[in-house]
């Protein structure tokens, strides 16, 4: 068992410096899967974006940590992103690691002018 302490304690190490504090968002489908490493495709350009270690471009955001929730929140346009939909989104450290992949039913088309805000919350139970 984790106490609650202790959950908080992972959360603030999993968003100190160069840690899982990069989003990247897809276009792709497939189910999700543990063994996954990447999104199925990345659509996220390099307007606004930072490049990384393993030279993709992420999202640097700020979570911001509540108990034991991580809360990640952006807001993208549509000009930000290579396609005009949106079915993906991971969470990444600096060196490309993933920790974690969510897929839902695609969002768009959207156009260049437009922008779309997620909000998404890592709880660690």
């Amino acid at each position: 068992m984790i106490v609650d302490a202790g959950k908080k304690a992972v959360l603030d190490l999993a968003i100190a410096a160069n840690q899982f504090k990069y989003l990247d968002f897809g276009d792709g489908g497939d189910d999700t899967s543990t063994s996954q490493t990447t999104l199925d495709r990345s659509i996220l350009t390099s307007s606004g974006s930072t490049q990384i270690a393993d030279n993709s471009y992420k999202r640097l955001i700020s979570p911001t940590r509540v108990g034991n929730t991580l809360i990640y929140e952006i807001t993208l346009t549509g000009a930000e992103l290579a396609s005009n939909v949106i079915s993906e989104l991971g969470v990444f450290n600096n060196a490309g690691t993933m920790l974690s992949r969510v897929n839902f039913k695609p969002i768009g088309p959207l156009a260049s002018n437009e922008t779309i805000s997620f909000t998404f919350r890592l709880e660690v139970a």
